[in-house]
C-alpha cells in the first residue's frame, strides 16, 4: 500500500515545488474541513470531490489494494442512491500508520462529507444496515452501523460505518474507527495544522504525507527516484492542494506547505531548487506571476502556476504516472 499511495500523493507536491521560489506567499486561512478531523496517525491522506474521486482509475486502483474496504464503500453507495457523475460532495481516503493482521499495510478510512442530501447517507445507514454498538466521535455516543463481515482464511474483516455531529460519515474496518475514536485528530499537531492553513481550503484537491512515516522504509527501496529518497528529515507534515484550470488548456493553481522541525525546513530549500531544473525547459504559462515562497522557522509555503506540460514532466522524472485532476467524463 505504501508505494501506490506515495505514487498519488508525492508527485503533485514537489510538481508545486519544482518551479523555483520568490519572496512571499499569502497564506490561506484556515485549515481544511477534512483535517480538522483526520486521524493524527494518518500517514497519508487524498481529498477530492467525491464525483472525481469515484471515477478516476488511479484512485480505484489504490482502493482495489484495499478489496474489503473497497467493496465496502461500493456497497453503501449503491444503497444510498449515490451518481458519482454528479455528485458534488467531498470524499478522502485516509491510510492510517501501521500493519493489520501481520500485512504490510495500513488501515484505510473512508471519509464522506458535504454531499448534496447527507439526510439520504444517514437514511441509508438507518435503513439498509443493521446498528451493532456505539463509537465515541468527540466526546459523544454515535451508533455503529454493520457494513460488511468477512472472515475468510487470510482475510478478516469488520466493516462498519459512523456519522458524527457535522454530519461527516466515516467507513472503515472497526479497529480502524476504533483508532479514530481514541486517537487526536490530525490539525491537533502543531506543525500539521500551520502547514494544512497554508494549502487553498477550497481547492477541489487536497492532499497530505507524513515524510518520516511513509518514506523512512522506503528510501533504500527507491534507487529510481532520487528526487523522493533524498527528502530531508525532520519533516512533519507535507499538504498539497490542486485548482485546476477552469477549461482545457488553462494553467493549474498549486498550493505546498510543508511544516516540520526547523533543521529540516532550513534544508527543504535547496531541495526545491534541485527541483528546478526538472521543468526549467517548459514553457511556463502565459502571463503567469512568479511563484511565491514564505518561509518561517518551522514551516515553509509555495504557490505556483503550472501548466498541465510542466506537472507531466515532472512526473515522469520521478518515475510516476501522470494524474489527470480533470473531470472524468460519464461512461
Amino acid at each position: 500500500m505504501h508505494r501506490p499511495a506515495l505514487r498519488l500523493l508525492v508527485p503533485v507536491a514537489v510538481a508545486v515545488a519544482g518551479l523555483g521560489l520568490a519572496s512571499s506567499c499569502r497564506p490561506h486561512p484556515r485549515v481544511p474541513a477534512w483535517v480538522q478531523s483526520a486521524p493524527e496517525d494518518s500517514v497519508l491522506s487524498f481529498s477530492g470531490g467525491a464525483g472525481w474521486m469515484l471515477t478516476q482509475p488511479d484512485i480505484q486502483n489504490l482502493l482495489a489494494r484495499e478489496p474489503e474496504a473497497s467493496r465496502a464503500l461500493d456497497l453503501f453507495l449503491q444503497k444510498a442512491r449515490i451518481n458519482p457523475h454528479t455528485e458534488t460532495g467531498r470524499l478522502t481516503l485516509h491510510l492510517l500508520e501501521g500493519p493489520v493482521q501481520g500485512k504490510g499495510l495500513g488501515q484505510i478510512l473512508v471519509q464522506l462529507d458535504q454531499f448534496q442530501n447527507p439526510k439520504a447517507l444517514l437514511a441509508a445507514l438507518a435503513e439498509d444496515f443493521p446498528q451493532e454498538g456505539m463509537l465515541r466521535l468527540n466526546g459523544r455516543d454515535w451508533p455503529l452501523y454493520v457494513i460488511l463481515d468477512l472472515d475468510t482464511p487470510g482475510t478478516t474483516a469488520h466493516i462498519r460505518a459512523a456519522s458524527d455531529e457535522q454530519g461527516q460519515l466515516w467507513i472503515g474496518d472497526l479497529s480502524a474507527l476504533q483508532r479514530l475514536a481514541s486517537r487526536r485528530t490530525l490539525a491537533a499537531r502543531p506543525d500539521a495544522a500551520a502547514a494544512a492553513a497554508w494549502i487553498n481550503a477550497q481547492a477541489p484537491f487536497q492532499g497530505y504525507l507524513q515524510p518520516e512515516a511513509l518514506l523512512g522504509g522506503l528510501r533504500s527501496r527507491l534507487p529510481e527516484t532520487r528526487t523522493l529518497r533524498d527528502l530531508p528529515r525532520g519533516l512533519d507534515a507535507l499538504f498539497w492542494s490542486v485548482a485546476p484550470g477552469g477549461s482545457p488548456g488553462q494553467p493549474n493553481q498549486f498550493d505546498l506547505a510543508i511544516g516540520g522541525s526547523a533543521e529540516g525546513i532550513a534544508q527543504i530549500a535547496p531541495w526545491l531548487q534541485r527541483l528546478v531544473a526538472l521543468v526549467s525547459a517548459v514553457q511556463p504559462a502565459p502571463g503567469a506571476a512568479p511563484p511565491e515562497l514564505m518561509q518561517e522557522k518551522r514551516r515553509v509555503g509555495l504557490r505556483a502556476t503550472l501548466t498541465d506540460a510542466q506537472l507531466k514532466l515532472v512526473m515522469e522524472k520521478l518515475g510516476q504516472p501522470m494524474l489527470s485532476f480533470k473531470p472524468v467524463p460519464p461512461a
